[in-house]
């Protein structure tokens, strides 16, 4: 993730998020596009941000090994593009799956900051 400099670091985006009064904004709206994704995934309200970024990855990885159209699907509703995911520096699923996350969850984040500044 790194190699790409307008990308904030995982590190970064847990301090901004995990620290926002607007972290359960987040958790509604990705509670929400994993729905409209058809996705039977209940998330954890309580969850810390760490917490929430472990159970979306072990999600999407399962999603990716079994289920591939419903990790496409999420990639929609959240409006992650294709294009995005195949920047990942590996075809492992274990990689794409924690880039995924990132990437879902970065994209969460701007949706829910964005509306509350403007």
């Amino acid at each position: 993730m790194s190699k790409h400099p307008n990308i904030v670091s995982v590190e970064q985006l847990m301090e901004q998020v995990g620290g926002s009064d607007l972290y359960p904004q987040l958790i509604l709206q990705l509670q929400k596009d994993l729905n409209r994704a058809g996705i039977d995934y209940e998330i954890n309200k309580n969850s810390t941000f760490k917490e929430l970024f472990l159970d979306i990855e072990q999600l999407l990885l399962e999603k990716i090994n079994n289920a591939f159209n419903d990790f496409l699907n999420l990639l929609y509703a959240v409006d992650v593009s294709e294009r995005e995911i195949r920047n990942c520096d590996s075809e492992e699923s274990v990689a794409v799956g924690r880039y995924a996350t990132y990437l879902i969850l970065k994209r969460e984040w701007q949706k829910i900051y964005y509306r509350n500044i403007l």
